[in-house]
Protein backbone atom coordinates (compact mmCIF):
# COMPACT_ATOMS: atom_id res chain seq x y z
CA UNK A 1 0.00 0.00 0.00
CA UNK A 2 2.44 3.19 -0.98
CA UNK A 3 0.10 5.41 0.08
CA UNK A 4 -0.58 4.06 3.82
CA UNK A 5 -1.73 6.71 5.87
CA UNK A 6 -1.97 9.63 3.34
CA UNK A 7 -4.58 12.23 3.52
CA UNK A 8 -6.20 13.15 0.30
CA UNK A 9 -8.67 14.96 -0.78
CA UNK A 10 -9.60 14.06 -4.71
CA UNK A 11 -12.18 17.06 -6.23
CA UNK A 12 -14.06 15.32 -9.10
CA UNK A 13 -14.12 12.17 -7.16
CA UNK A 14 -18.43 11.88 -8.42
CA UNK A 15 -17.27 10.17 -11.97
CA UNK A 16 -14.52 9.04 -14.50
CA UNK A 17 -10.85 9.90 -13.67
CA UNK A 18 -11.41 11.26 -10.07
CA UNK A 19 -13.68 8.46 -9.04
CA UNK A 20 -10.93 5.68 -10.32
CA UNK A 21 -8.06 8.03 -8.56
CA UNK A 22 -10.05 8.13 -5.23
CA UNK A 23 -10.89 4.10 -5.62
CA UNK A 24 -7.54 3.09 -6.33
CA UNK A 25 -5.77 6.02 -3.83
CA UNK A 26 -7.70 4.49 -0.68
CA UNK A 27 -7.07 0.80 -1.98
CA UNK A 28 -3.19 1.74 -1.72
CA UNK A 29 -3.89 3.03 1.90
CA UNK A 30 -5.29 6.60 2.14
CA UNK A 31 -8.11 8.54 3.76
CA UNK A 32 -10.08 9.81 0.95
CA UNK A 33 -12.44 12.71 1.14
CA UNK A 34 -14.43 12.39 -2.18
CA UNK A 35 -15.84 15.91 -3.47
CA UNK A 36 -18.05 16.38 -6.00
CA UNK A 37 -20.36 18.69 -7.67
CA UNK A 38 -23.03 16.26 -7.41
CA UNK A 39 -23.21 15.16 -4.10
CA UNK A 40 -25.06 11.66 -4.57
CA UNK A 41 -22.20 10.83 -6.92
CA UNK A 42 -19.62 11.57 -4.60
CA UNK A 43 -21.63 9.71 -2.04
CA UNK A 44 -22.08 6.55 -3.93
CA UNK A 45 -18.12 6.68 -4.44
CA UNK A 46 -17.37 6.63 -0.75
CA UNK A 47 -19.97 3.87 -0.10
CA UNK A 48 -17.94 1.73 -2.96
CA UNK A 49 -14.57 2.74 -1.00
CA UNK A 50 -15.91 2.22 2.59
CA UNK A 51 -17.74 -1.26 1.44
CA UNK A 52 -14.00 -2.63 0.73
CA UNK A 53 -12.66 -1.56 3.60
CA UNK A 54 -11.32 1.64 3.07
CA UNK A 55 -12.09 5.35 4.51
CA UNK A 56 -13.81 7.86 2.85
CA UNK A 57 -15.69 10.59 3.09
CA UNK A 58 -18.29 12.84 1.02
CA UNK A 59 -18.36 16.61 0.07
CA UNK A 60 -19.87 18.99 -2.09
CA UNK A 61 -17.81 21.63 -4.16
CA UNK A 62 -17.81 24.04 -6.79
CA UNK A 63 -14.30 23.87 -8.28
CA UNK A 64 -15.20 27.26 -9.29
CA UNK A 65 -16.28 28.76 -6.55
CA UNK A 66 -12.98 30.37 -4.11
CA UNK A 67 -15.52 29.74 -0.97
CA UNK A 68 -16.55 26.26 -1.63
CA UNK A 69 -12.95 25.44 -2.21
CA UNK A 70 -11.61 26.60 0.42
CA UNK A 71 -14.78 25.41 2.48
CA UNK A 72 -14.05 21.43 1.31
CA UNK A 73 -10.20 21.86 2.10
CA UNK A 74 -10.92 22.89 5.85
CA UNK A 75 -13.36 19.88 5.99
CA UNK A 76 -10.43 17.69 4.62
CA UNK A 77 -8.64 19.10 7.68
CA UNK A 78 -10.87 18.56 9.97
CA UNK A 79 -11.75 15.16 9.00
CA UNK A 80 -8.60 13.79 8.74
CA UNK A 81 -6.13 16.50 10.72
CA UNK A 82 -4.47 17.67 7.26
CA UNK A 83 -4.11 16.96 3.58
CA UNK A 84 -1.13 15.28 1.91
CA UNK A 85 -2.51 14.87 -1.92
CA UNK A 86 -4.80 17.31 -3.30
CA UNK A 87 -6.12 15.66 -6.53
CA UNK A 88 -8.44 17.62 -8.63
CA UNK A 89 -10.27 16.77 -11.96
CA UNK A 90 -12.39 19.40 -13.42
CA UNK A 91 -14.70 18.89 -16.23
CA UNK A 92 -17.98 20.29 -17.64
CA UNK A 93 -19.49 21.37 -21.30
CA UNK A 94 -17.08 22.60 -24.01
CA UNK A 95 -17.68 24.21 -27.15
CA UNK A 96 -16.15 24.50 -30.30
CA UNK A 97 -17.54 28.05 -31.01
CA UNK A 98 -14.49 30.71 -31.01
CA UNK A 99 -15.52 33.64 -33.56
CA UNK A 100 -19.26 33.71 -32.07
CA UNK A 101 -18.03 32.10 -28.39
CA UNK A 102 -20.50 33.58 -25.74
CA UNK A 103 -18.35 34.87 -23.02
CA UNK A 104 -20.29 33.67 -20.31
CA UNK A 105 -18.99 30.06 -22.10
CA UNK A 106 -15.54 31.20 -21.97
CA UNK A 107 -15.96 32.35 -18.27
CA UNK A 108 -17.38 28.89 -17.75
CA UNK A 109 -14.78 26.69 -18.86
CA UNK A 110 -12.00 28.93 -17.40
CA UNK A 111 -13.87 28.83 -14.11
CA UNK A 112 -14.09 25.25 -13.75
CA UNK A 113 -10.31 24.58 -15.47
CA UNK A 114 -8.19 27.59 -15.19
CA UNK A 115 -9.59 29.37 -11.95
CA UNK A 116 -10.66 26.12 -10.09
CA UNK A 117 -6.82 24.99 -10.72
CA UNK A 118 -5.76 28.53 -9.27
CA UNK A 119 -8.44 27.93 -5.95
CA UNK A 120 -7.67 24.36 -5.27
CA UNK A 121 -3.27 25.54 -5.22
CA UNK A 122 -4.58 28.50 -3.06
CA UNK A 123 -6.13 26.24 -0.53
CA UNK A 124 -3.87 23.54 -0.07
CA UNK A 125 -0.75 25.85 0.00
CA UNK A 126 -0.89 27.04 3.45
CA UNK A 127 -2.07 23.50 4.87
CA UNK A 128 0.60 21.59 3.51
CA UNK A 129 3.49 24.76 4.69
CA UNK A 130 1.96 23.81 8.00
CA UNK A 131 2.64 20.75 7.99
CA UNK A 132 6.14 20.90 5.97
CA UNK A 133 5.21 19.48 2.66
CA UNK A 134 2.05 17.85 0.49
CA UNK A 135 1.40 17.18 -3.46
CA UNK A 136 -0.91 19.30 -5.26
CA UNK A 137 -2.05 17.19 -8.66
CA UNK A 138 -4.22 18.30 -11.34
CA UNK A 139 -5.92 16.88 -14.51
CA UNK A 140 -4.67 18.47 -17.62
CA UNK A 141 -4.65 17.15 -21.24
CA UNK A 142 -1.86 15.89 -23.27
CA UNK A 143 -3.99 16.59 -26.36
CA UNK A 144 -5.51 20.35 -25.59
CA UNK A 145 -2.97 21.81 -23.37
CA UNK A 146 0.67 21.34 -25.52
CA UNK A 147 -0.66 21.39 -29.23
CA UNK A 148 -0.74 24.74 -29.85
CA UNK A 149 -0.20 24.65 -33.17
CA UNK A 150 -1.81 21.68 -34.05
CA UNK A 151 -5.64 21.21 -34.01
CA UNK A 152 -7.20 20.55 -31.11
CA UNK A 153 -7.17 24.05 -29.11
CA UNK A 154 -8.82 25.01 -32.55
CA UNK A 155 -11.34 22.80 -32.79
CA UNK A 156 -11.70 23.71 -28.72
CA UNK A 157 -10.60 26.96 -27.94
CA UNK A 158 -11.60 28.12 -24.80
CA UNK A 159 -10.91 24.12 -23.19
CA UNK A 160 -7.68 24.13 -24.92
CA UNK A 161 -6.74 28.10 -23.67
CA UNK A 162 -7.92 27.08 -19.79
CA UNK A 163 -5.57 23.87 -20.07
CA UNK A 164 -2.74 25.90 -21.38
CA UNK A 165 -3.03 28.09 -17.77
CA UNK A 166 -3.79 24.69 -15.41
CA UNK A 167 0.10 23.85 -16.90
CA UNK A 168 1.64 27.16 -16.75
CA UNK A 169 0.02 27.61 -13.19
CA UNK A 170 1.85 24.08 -12.37
CA UNK A 171 4.71 25.22 -13.35
CA UNK A 172 4.58 28.59 -11.94
CA UNK A 173 3.80 26.88 -8.43
CA UNK A 174 6.00 23.93 -8.23
CA UNK A 175 9.03 26.58 -8.09
CA UNK A 176 7.42 29.10 -5.62
CA UNK A 177 6.38 26.32 -3.14
CA UNK A 178 9.16 23.81 -3.48
CA UNK A 179 11.05 25.50 -0.78
CA UNK A 180 8.20 24.58 1.70
CA UNK A 181 7.91 20.68 0.57
CA UNK A 182 5.09 20.93 -1.58
CA UNK A 183 5.38 19.35 -5.07
CA UNK A 184 3.07 20.32 -7.90
CA UNK A 185 2.31 18.02 -11.26
CA UNK A 186 0.11 17.27 -13.60
CA UNK A 187 -1.38 13.82 -15.04
CA UNK A 188 -2.42 14.26 -18.84
CA UNK A 189 -4.74 12.22 -20.12
CA UNK A 190 -5.40 11.53 -23.95
CA UNK A 191 -8.83 10.64 -25.20
CA UNK A 192 -10.23 8.85 -21.86
CA UNK A 193 -13.60 6.61 -21.80
CA UNK A 194 -15.64 8.88 -19.43
CA UNK A 195 -19.00 9.05 -19.06
CA UNK A 196 -18.05 13.44 -19.32
CA UNK A 197 -15.55 12.66 -22.53
CA UNK A 198 -18.72 11.00 -24.38
CA UNK A 199 -21.35 13.26 -23.67
CA UNK A 200 -18.78 16.29 -24.54
CA UNK A 201 -18.56 14.27 -27.98
CA UNK A 202 -22.68 14.31 -28.50
CA UNK A 203 -22.90 17.80 -27.36
CA UNK A 204 -20.69 18.72 -30.35
CA UNK A 205 -22.22 15.87 -32.43
CA UNK A 206 -19.39 14.28 -32.67
CA UNK A 207 -20.26 10.29 -32.47
CA UNK A 208 -18.29 8.19 -30.84
CA UNK A 209 -17.53 5.68 -33.04
CA UNK A 210 -16.50 7.65 -35.55
CA UNK A 211 -13.99 9.72 -33.59
CA UNK A 212 -12.36 6.51 -32.29
CA UNK A 213 -12.26 5.43 -35.99
CA UNK A 214 -10.95 8.52 -37.63
CA UNK A 215 -8.04 8.47 -34.68
CA UNK A 216 -7.17 5.38 -34.20
CA UNK A 217 -3.68 5.71 -36.00
CA UNK A 218 -2.99 8.77 -33.53
CA UNK A 219 -4.07 6.79 -30.56
CA UNK A 220 -1.18 3.49 -30.42
CA UNK A 221 -3.19 2.09 -27.36
CA UNK A 222 -6.48 3.09 -27.63
CA UNK A 223 -8.44 5.36 -26.15
CA UNK A 224 -7.44 4.75 -22.42
CA UNK A 225 -10.01 3.96 -19.30
CA UNK A 226 -9.87 6.34 -16.19
CA UNK A 227 -8.33 2.97 -14.48
CA UNK A 228 -5.06 4.05 -16.61
CA UNK A 229 -5.10 7.64 -15.65
CA UNK A 230 -5.67 7.32 -11.78
CA UNK A 231 -2.52 4.97 -11.91
CA UNK A 232 -0.52 8.32 -13.05
CA UNK A 233 -2.01 10.25 -10.13
CA UNK A 234 -0.87 7.61 -7.89
CA UNK A 235 2.90 7.56 -8.73
CA UNK A 236 3.06 10.99 -8.70
CA UNK A 237 1.51 11.09 -5.22
CA UNK A 238 3.56 8.61 -4.11
CA UNK A 239 7.18 8.49 -2.81
CA UNK A 240 8.55 6.72 -5.93
CA UNK A 241 7.65 10.19 -7.65
CA UNK A 242 9.10 12.39 -4.04
CA UNK A 243 11.72 14.26 -6.98
CA UNK A 244 9.40 14.99 -9.42
CA UNK A 245 7.77 18.43 -9.53
CA UNK A 246 6.41 20.74 -12.10
CA UNK A 247 5.83 18.46 -14.45
CA UNK A 248 3.33 17.12 -16.58
CA UNK A 249 3.35 13.36 -17.28
CA UNK A 250 1.46 12.01 -20.55
CA UNK A 251 -0.96 9.05 -19.67
CA UNK A 252 -1.93 9.07 -23.21
CA UNK A 253 -0.94 5.38 -24.44
CA UNK A 254 1.35 7.49 -27.10
CA UNK A 255 -1.21 9.70 -28.56
CA UNK A 256 0.91 12.71 -27.93
CA UNK A 257 4.13 10.94 -29.61
CA UNK A 258 1.38 10.53 -32.24
CA UNK A 259 0.10 13.56 -32.90
CA UNK A 260 -3.41 12.81 -32.53
CA UNK A 261 -4.01 15.97 -32.80
CA UNK A 262 -3.64 16.36 -36.07
CA UNK A 263 -5.46 13.43 -37.24
CA UNK A 264 -8.88 15.51 -36.83
CA UNK A 265 -7.79 18.51 -39.01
Amino acid sequence: MILDGKRTLVIGAGSGIGQATAILFAQQGAQVVCADLNEARALATVEQINAADGTAWSGVVDISVKAEVDAIMARAVELMGGVDVLVTTPFGNISMELENLPEAQWDFEHGVLAKGTLFGIQAAVPVMRAQHGGVILVATASIFGDYGAFTHPAVFPAYGAAKGAQEMLIRVSAGQFAQDGIRVCGVQPGFTLTEGSIAGLEDVGIPLDGFLAQGAAGMPMGPGQPEDVAEGFLFLASDYGSYINGYCLPVDGGSYAARFGRLLA
